[in-house]
């Protein structure tokens, strides 16, 4: 799936403003199979209720560190209940899709980041939860600005 500026969708919760520090923002970037829409509800706590029984979701923040200020965000690939073939394919679906999610998530937040220009330098680090490890741990994608369009 490409992303599509015109298929995507955000949502600030009551709890956010434009100039809401990026430090207290939290995301949630669903999508729908039937139409490849995405959907991006921000806020200062995760929205969970977003969150469907496919768990196919991407979770991010912004982490204030010593070192910078790197995006990081997690997927869950499966657990104990989940078959170690499917966390297969889902693992997969992920690293080729997460591209795209990025996408979504920094254009939902462009004005973010046109304020805030230095958080286009940020390292992405995604966190792959499974409980087999071959499926778990951190994995980087590059930094905000790979996956800024240029218009």
């Amino acid at each position: 799936m490409s992303f599509s500026p015109t298929r995507s969708y955000v949502q600030y919760r009551p709890d956010i403003q434009h100039f809401t520090p990026f430090w207290e923002r939290k995301y949630v970037l669903t999508h729908s199979d039937q139409t490849g829409d995405l959907f991006l509800t921000i806020s200062k706590t995760y929205a969970l209720d977003q969150v469907n029984e496919m768990r196919d979701e991407v979770l991010g923040k912004w982490m204030v560190h010593q070192d910078g200020i790197p995006f990081i965000g997690e997927v869950l690939v499966g657990n104990e209940d989940i078959d170690y073939s499917v966390q297969n394919i889902r693992y997969n679906i992920f690293k080729k899709e997460m591209p795209t999610a990025l996408q979504g998530i920094f254009y939902g937040e462009r004005w973010l980041l046109e304020m805030n220009p230095f958080l286009t330098q940020s390292p992405i680090y995604i966190l792959f939860k499974s409980n087999h490890p071959e499926f778990r741990g951190y994995q980087s994608f590059g930094y905000v600005r790979d996956y800024l369009r240029l218009s």
